[in-house]
């Protein structure tokens, strides 16, 4: 899935940006909003740092007992 149509995880939530809070709010005929209630950048900036900090906790964690100065030659 690209990620804004990733569904959220159970019980989880995701921000919205303006346009799509729009777009869900016009369904349901309410008044378009006019400006973001929150800082969807800030958090996406969060969201990615996050994703990267797990990414290599996990290599560390994966490749801890096998690090040699330069690369494997297996042949």
């Amino acid at each position: 899935y690209p990620a804004a149509e990733r569904p959220a995880a159970r019980g989880g939530w995701t921000e919205l940006d303006l346009a799509q809070t729009n777009y869900l709010r016009g369904l349901v005929e309410l008044p378009p909003e006019t400006s973001s209630k929150v800082a969807v950048e800030k958090d996406r900036r969060r969201m990615k740092a996050n994703q990267i900090r797990r990414a290599v906790k996990r290599h560390s964690q994966i490749a801890g007992g096998r690090r040699s100065g330069g690369r494997n030659n297996n042949g």
